[in-house]
């Protein structure tokens, strides 16, 4: 039977959050109603990582996290309280860092290593002569020989070109050249003994690794003391042709990092040097990159697998068939996966569901006022007319951008593969190259699947889509783009080589189309597009300003009969901002007019306070908005706020890409623009006009927080609780949201709660509703409903979702369901467009708020229920009235079995 969490605990480990301390938290997480630790990647990464996806070492537990022992003893303990652990790993791609040992042994062995083939490297690229880029030089490779910052260094572990702190290991070519040159210089008999002996070492054609290690250790013993080798040593590192004559024989070629804008001969993760990528379809690098994890399934250490960036794989449907099979019919499996506009996943895939992007979306939508859409859009053309408001034709413009400018290496690779595999002409490049670029930025959706032609249907309709999109954007390509459309969509009759030619082809492109869709959109245009900033966010987008009520059911429908068991996110390591910084900001949908006379007040000040340098209209824009999200409700503005609030300027400033960027960064501008922040935030001029705006915005904000909440909970899915966000999540993107928890805080509330809810229900709630600042109120429904859910757990896991319908004066503010299986009810009800409903600093509660507002019960419902919160009985006739359903709590699940 497959493993199904109840709710899990997202954890960054990290070497500030060790094995040790997870252990630690087991019985908080318990007490809490978590099921199962849902943790980072936990292999050996590059030294220092705080995030864990730059693996180094996927057969073994990072050791500045912990040890195998460790995990062992959480994985002891967490069967005493009947948890579980769900890991995520990452098989698209590992670090480029010298710690990785596959990686540097082919870059010492070349063709003779055993790893060879397991990193998505073109060794036939013509600019590269078979040899690996190393894109890490702070300037171009004469620059740094002129300079001397190239290094020749020997140890025990052999020769290796250092470069700072940077040090890639010598190629076996290297060796006879230099002890060559060592023999020539001594005329010592034993130097030419050991050269002979090394190059019979490294005749074979794949190098046995254990006498090639005892070879390197032989001959350190034997010439490092020597004088003569160290005058050697000392002769080539003073000597650029020395240096260069070496390089030559590497199998390697340094370049500097802003080359891998032009070209390309690696995969590497989006636009990431540092992260290069596997050959995971391989079946040799699939069995070796698995050995370990495979173990940690078997041995019952992990009870689930997320699969990390699953679009970058050559072909998901394989691997994740694969992965199922390595793992076992009892494994839980979950894939990260961004689902764009109305785009399902495969329903043939074998895993329970996705990572929660989508849910996120989806609440986050239906908290946002419809009527606002077209006013934001007025006050954002307003108050920056420099700004796009056509969001479309933005994203297409930055896919365009990141291909042209960033990944123009990897777009001149697919065009040479295709007249490699003569689907296109050799002449006309430039044609071509451009028709190819707007082909792929056309694309709607991070990737279509499938291994076999014809594709599936849904690949057709986005193939037809982008061709659409495509003609629009490049009529004069229509010849080519016509010749590309048919390259996913062949005539079968066509011969079986060429075929087999085209699918490659295609598979290949779509490795492409995703990273090219996060780099254009999220990374870029979520940056610009700033007209209501907390739509900009990973799995959403600003096209879809709000879904209606009757809409949310439809996915919420959907994702029952199809996924029930995928991840409810509301955070990630990867979200935009806190899950409760977002909902804040969405308020702004509901207050356009105020919204508009607010900022212009800002901008204002901004401009009087501005150190010298105005930053972008569009930039402060998207500060404001930031502000009023980050900014924790006892308006505690200190020198770390601001700290963290200048480092967020930076990032944000330079995805922009339009007054500066990563590349070539304006440190004059960006300088400016936080020092202004600085000022703003210390401002009694501002902080008078931004204060009462931003205390209604957090008011209505946490009331909304609370509906995010119990949907989480509630609805069809898996919820998910991102580390610390028990309480408050008003973080800001990476690194920010992944700051040290205070445990210590949140258990000491916990227990607090636990003892005063055997006491006084009404009393308790008037004390958390009227004293929200501590995010106590959250960390009650949280604990409450995950109780309810445990007692409930098939109806929440299996029930059917069914929308309910609303009556009386105020139905339009009332979204309510029913999740009902074998007689067992589940009823959720949460409020809406809660600032037209209550002013400023009320809580919709009770009759004076909601009249004869009320929900109306289907025939076969229960006439008994029980109100979890309230913690009493309730008798419905047929509809459950609001006004007593709110009496001391604002949101409400009732439980009730038909008899």
């Amino acid at each position: 039977m497959t493993y199904i969490p109840l709710a899990t605990y997202r954890l960054q480990l990290s070497p500030n959050l060790k094995l040790k301390e997870v252990k630690e938290l087991i019985p908080y997480l318990h007490n809490l109603g978590i099921s199962t630790i849902y943790a980072a990647p936990f292999f050996t990464a590059a030294p220092g990582s705080e995030h864990g996806y730059d693996v180094v070492n996927p057969h073994q537990i990072n050791p500045e996290i912990g040890t195998l022992e460790e995990l062992e003893e959480i994985a002891e303990e967490l069967r005493k309280y009947k948890m579980g652990w769900l890991q995520d790993i990452v098989p698209n791609h590992m670090a480029y860092h010298p710690t990785n040992v596959w990686l540097m042994d082919v870059l010492e062995k070349g063709q003779k290593s055993n790893f060879y083939t397991f990193f998505d490297i073109d060794f036939a690229h013509p600019e590269f002569e078979g040899k690996v880029m190393v894109p890490f030089l702070g300037e171009p490779l004469e620059k740094v020989l002129e300079q001397g910052q190239l290094k020749l260094t020997f140890d025990e572990t052999g020769f290796h070109i250092a470069y700072f702190d940077n040090v890639y290991p010598a190629s076996i070519n290297s060796y006879p050249y230099l002890l060559q040159k060592l023999a020539d210089d001594s005329g010592n008999q034993t130097i030419k003994e050991k050269l002979q002996h090394l190059e019979q070492t490294i005749a074979s054609d794949k190098l046995d690794i254990a006498r090639w290690q005892q070879a390197k250790q032989d001959l350190h013993s034997s010439i490092n003391d020597d004088a003569t080798f160290k005058k050697l040593l000392a002769s080539i590192n003073s000597n650029q042709k020395a240096l260069q004559e070496l390089l030559d024989l590497q199998f390697f070629k340094l370049c500097f990092w802003q080359e891998s804008q032009q070209k390309m001969n690696y995969r590497r993760f989006f636009t990431v040097n540092d992260l290069i990528c596997l050959s995971i379809e391989k079946p040799e690098v699939f069995e070796k990159y698995h050995q370990f994890i495979k173990q940690l399934c078997q041995q019952g250490l992990v009870q689930g697998l997320r699969v990390d960036h699953v679009d970058g794989l050559f072909d998901p449907d394989k691997y994740l068939q694969q992965l199922r099979e390595m793992a076992g019919d009892n494994m839980y499996l979950v894939v990260e996966k961004i689902l764009e506009g109305e785009e399902l996943m495969p329903d043939y895939w074998p895993i329970q569901g996705n990572s929660g992007y989508d849910f996120l979306a989806w609440v986050s939508n239906v908290l946002t006022d419809p009527s606002g859409e077209e006013k934001l859009t007025e006050v954002y053309q307003r108050t920056v007319p420099t700004a796009t408001t056509d969001y479309e034709k933005l994203v297409f413009d930055k896919k365009l951008f990141i291909l042209e400018k960033r990944m123009q290496g990897e777009l001149q690779n697919l065009l040479r593969l295709l007249q490699h595999l003569q689907i296109v002409p050799q002449d006309y490049e430039e044609i071509w190259y451009h028709a190819l670029a707007v082909w792929l930025a056309s694309f709607p959706i991070y990737r279509v699947y499938g291994n076999s032609f014809p594709l599936p249907q849904v690949a057709h309709e986005v193939i037809e889509k982008a061709y659409a999109t495509a003609m629009e954007k490049a009529p004069e390509r229509q010849e080519q783009l016509e010749a590309l459309r048919k390259v996913y969509q062949p005539d079968l009759s066509e011969p079986e080589d060429l075929l087999k030619d085209k699918l490659y082809f295609v598979m290949r492109s779509q490795q492409f189309t995703g990273p090219l869709a996060a780099k254009g959109v999220e990374d870029t245009a979520f940056y610009n597009y700033n007209r209501l900033i907390s739509l900009n966010e990973v799995g959403n987008s600003p096209e879809i300003f709000n879904l209606r009520p009757e809409q949310f059911h439809k996915h919420m429908q959907g994702r029952q009969q199809q996924f029930p068991y995928s991840i409810n996110a509301t955070a990630t390591h990867d979200t935009k901002r806190g899950e409760d910084a977002r909902l804040r900001i969405n308020v702004i949908s509901e207050l356009p007019e105020e919204w508009e006379q607010q900022v212009q007040q800002w901008i204002d000040v901004a401009v009087d306070l501005a150190p010298g340098m105005v930053p972008r209209r569009n930039d402060l824009y998207f500060i404001f908005q930031a502000l009023l999200g980050v900014v924790p409700m006892d308006e505690k503005i200190d020198d770390s706020l601001i700290e963290r609030v200048q480092e967020y300027i930076t990032k944000a400033l330079r995805e922009t890409k339009a007054r500066t960027n990563w590349t070539n960064p304006n440190e004059e501008y960006e300088e400016a623009t936080k020092e202004l922040a600085q000022k703003l935030l210390k401002s009694d001029s501002f902080l008078k006009l931004f204060l009462p705006f931003f205390r209604k915005l957090s008011h209505y904000g946490w009331l909304y927080s609370l509906n995010q909440l119990l949907l989480k909970l509630t609805c069809p899915g898996v919820p998910d609780i991102y580390q610390g966000c028990e309480l408050w999540d008003l973080s800001l993107v990476d690194p920010d949201n992944r700051r040290k928890v205070d445990y210590s805080l949140r258990q000491n509330y916990l227990e607090e709660l636990q003892k005063l809810d055997n006491n006084e229900t009404a009393q308790l709630h008037r004390q958390l509703l009227h004293e929200p600042e501590s995010g106590c109120v959250k960390l009650y429904l949280l604990y409450k409903i995950l109780a309810v859910r445990n007692a409930f757990r098939s109806v929440a896991e299996n029930g059917d979702y069914m929308p309910l319908q609303t009556t009386g004066k105020y139905k339009n503010h009332i979204l309510a369901f029913a999740r009902v299986l074998n007689q067992q009810w589940l009823v959720v009800v949460i409020p809406r467009l809660l600032v037209q409903l209550v002013p400023e600093k009320e809580i919709p509660l009770g009759n004076k708020v909601w009249d004869d507002t009320a929900v109306i019960l289907p025939g076969g419902a229960p006439v008994q229920w029980k109100d979890e919160l309230g913690n009493r009985e309730v008798t419905a006739n047929g509809e459950l009235s609001i006004a007593i359903l709110t009496e001391t709590f604002p949101v409400a699940l009732l439980t009730g079995s038909k008899v």
